[in-house]
């Protein structure tokens, strides 16, 4: 195939599309400043192997995503987790394929159906793992494909969907570890390769809780450039504009000390402070979370890797992975989609996800088994919060014991439903939004400080200040002898923003083909 490279410094650094031309054997790439390429591959991110070699698509430890082009084929890689896709649409004379969704439709002249109503479904799939996620995405003009965790190949007469190598199986507490110190170990070295153009810094983030603190345990021999650290966590029972009464500490700072790490301290709130990146952020996913790593985005300057603990969850003991009814399985299913709010914004800033736990994580069942095994006891607390793998990382790193995992926190950033922008200029364009697309009329607009509240008594029944609502649920279910609970209010809008802002996003994107 003829090979064509084009780098453009107005486009986000780490996006890329490509034009595969089956009749004329011709393949384009169009990219930004900081991804990666050779005469035989396009990359951004990093895996455990040598960068010369641009051997990541059989590898199982690929954080990012990219394409190796071979004689008469070209093989698109996905990233080695859930946090990132690649998307596609195949017409009769091209496929075109892009690590952003509003980079695609940019590309093709298609957008997101603001009529569409379950984009919010479409998302949420994600937590249902591998094998049940939707790889549809519906548009005005038809759908996109979109794939997790499987690599693309096309050739000139055939596409392809191709799996990646399988994890190994681990008896022992040891065998785990030694699989997850060596292929990060791994990772890093070609992260750091002097051949790449942009060699990655590693930037970590550290939290009092399990995950993070053993990411940084595992991944400080070697060296983390700067690791982030916010002072307080989300407080229970409300959401972000009134949860600052129950907020936590969280601070990491004396954790990352003991790691000998250098600590910075950033806001959780930031946004309060001014937005503008805010709908890059809602064009990744509905109901994004993810809005507490804006200071972080905002220091990074260079191409480079955020270490994050996303998927912690595979360090379950069994009885909570049963309780909620999560199979033990490797299908990668989560209990909820923080960090994968990040998957455009990235692109813009420069900076790869590599979430540690995924690493040997589609071997969950052993992983249990380790959990579960008497070789662990040392570290089991006996507790509600109780995870012996990440304890025994950690406390083997030279943390103490009682510095961390004594209490289940956050620092996720949660809005009500229906989501509406918090910044006044991108509120007032999304209200014109669904007023000219006909999805609301302009005096249902003033409803939305009420339905927010009744929203929020909804979906926090269980504390305190709401158990009215539980109560109130029960004595009706007596009544009609039959579970029943107060549905949200408006729930057919929650993946409008969604919509709203990946059509911006495109606008960007076209801005930027001109």
């Amino acid at each position: 195939m003829n090979i064509t490279f084009s780098a453009s410094t107005e486009l986000p650094k780490l996006a890329w599309l490509a034009r595969v031309h089956s009749v004329k054997a011709r393949v384009e790439f169009l990219h930004g400043q900081y991804v990666e390429r050779t005469d035989s591959f396009l990359v951004e991110g990093a895996w455990n192997g040598h960068f010369a070699d641009g051997d990541f698509a059989n590898s199982n430890c690929m954080f990012g995503t990219g394409a190796i082009v071979k004689e008469g084929s070209i093989l698109f890689v996905t990233s080695a987790s859930t946090t990132d896709s690649i998307y596609w649409r195949q017409t009769d004379s091209a496929v075109i394929v892009s690590n952003s969704l509003p980079f695609l439709l940019a590309e093709i002249g298609d957008e997101l159906d603001p009529k569409f109503r379950q984009y919010d479904e479409i998302n949420e799939s994600m937590m249902k793992g591998l094998l049940q996620y939707n790889k549809m995405i519906p548009t005005l003009q038809g759908s996109i494909n979109r794939l997790v965790y499987q690599n693309l190949q096309v050739s000139l007469d055939s596409v392809n969907v191709v799996d990646k190598p399988q994890t190994p199986s681990f008896s022992c507490f040891q065998e785990y570890y030694d699989f997850l110190r060596n292929n990060y170990a791994k990772i890093v070295s070609n992260a750091r390769d002097p051949s790449r153009s942009h060699p990655l810094k590693i930037y970590s983030t550290q939290s009092q809780g399990y995950d993070t603190t053993a990411v940084n345990g595992l991944a400080r021999e070697f060296g983390i450039d700067k690791v982030f650290t916010v002072s307080k966590s989300k407080g229970g029972g409300a959401y972000v504009y009134h949860d600052k009464r129950e907020e936590m500490d969280d601070d990491g700072t004396e954790i990352c000390n003991h790691l000998g790490l250098k600590v910075t301290q950033i806001e959780r709130r930031a946004f309060e402070h001014g937005f503008p990146e805010e709908y890059i952020f809602h064009s990744a996913i509905h109901s994004n979370q993810d809005a507490n790593f804006l200071g972080i985005v905002r220091q990074i300057t260079c191409s480079s890797l955020l270490l994050t603990g996303t998927l912690g969850g595979v360090w379950f003991p069994e009885g909570r992975l049963k309780a909620h009814f999560f199979p033990i399985d490797d299908s990668l299913k989560l209990g909820d989609l923080g960090c994968h709010g990040l998957s455009e914004v990235r692109l813009e800033a420069g900076f790869v996800q590599l979430p540690v736990p995924f690493i040997g994580a589609r071997s969950r069942a052993d992983i249990v088994r380790i959990t579960e095994s008497k070789e662990m006891n040392p570290w089991r607390l006996g507790t509600d919060y109780d995870r012996p793998i990440p304890r025994r990382i950690a406390e083997q790193a030279g943390v103490p014991r009682e510095l961390f995992g004594q209490r289940k926190m956050a620092s996720v950033t949660e809005f009500p439903n229906p989501g509406v922008p918090h910044s006044a200029e991108l509120k007032n364009l999304y209200f014109e939004y669904l007023v000219r697309e006909r999805v609301l009329a302009r005096w249902q607009l003033y409803l939305f400080p009420l339905v927010h509240r009744i929203n929020t008594w909804i979906v926090f029944r269980n504390f305190s200040g709401h158990k009215y609502i539980y109560y109130f649920e029960r004595i009706v279910s007596r009544i009609i002898r039959r579970n029943w609970r107060i549905p949200s209010l408006w729930k057919r809008l929650n993946g409008s923003l969604y919509c709203f802002c990946v059509n911006k996003r495109i606008e960007d994107y076209k801005s930027f083909l001109r």
